[in-house]
């Protein structure tokens, strides 16, 4: 179906285009907010972890410290190899959880990136695209003023 060739129907479908423009900016920085809720809530996991760790270490540096006031060898060592089991566990533990919110922290930067970038290159866009439709308008006006001073 052509579209009708007046100015003020230019006009309407410049509107209705920014409209949509507009719309699709604002469901791109909901998606931007829905990356920065989950990366605040890797960041929780990520202070929670460490926190942890800080805990858990001052639990092996106590349990050390008694270890050292015992007076058996075989004790000593029983508990030094108990002790040394609960580290091994917990670091494992630990560092595996680490690697996961690491590797969030990086996929959350890059969508994050991605959709500023996207947001970036579609507003210059929308911009020119703009910049088009008004000169189209203003071209249409101006013939169309013409026309109905020669009549």
């Amino acid at each position: 179906m052509a579209r009708p060739d007046s100015a003020l129907s230019l006009e309407l479908e410049r509107s209705m285009n920014m409209q949509v423009r507009v719309e699709t900016f604002e469901e791109h920085l909901r998606h931007a907010g829905v990356i920065d809720d989950l990366d605040d809530e890797r960041r929780i996991k990520s202070f929670n972890l460490n926190k942890w760790n800080e805990d858990m270490q001052k639990s092996f540096t106590k349990t050390r410290s008694e270890i050292l006031r015992l007076k058996n060898l075989s004790s000593m060592k029983k508990a030094l190899e108990d002790l040394n089991k609960k580290i091994n566990e917990f670091n494992e533990t630990y560092f595996e959880k680490r690697k996961q919110i690491d590797a969030l922290e990086v996929q959350y930067e890059t969508l994050d990136d991605e959709v500023r970038v996207w947001l970036l290159e579609y507003a210059v866009s929308c911009r020119e695209k703009l910049k088009i439709e008004n000169s189209n308008i203003e071209k249409k006006l101006i013939r169309e003023n013409l026309n109905r001073k020669k009549r």
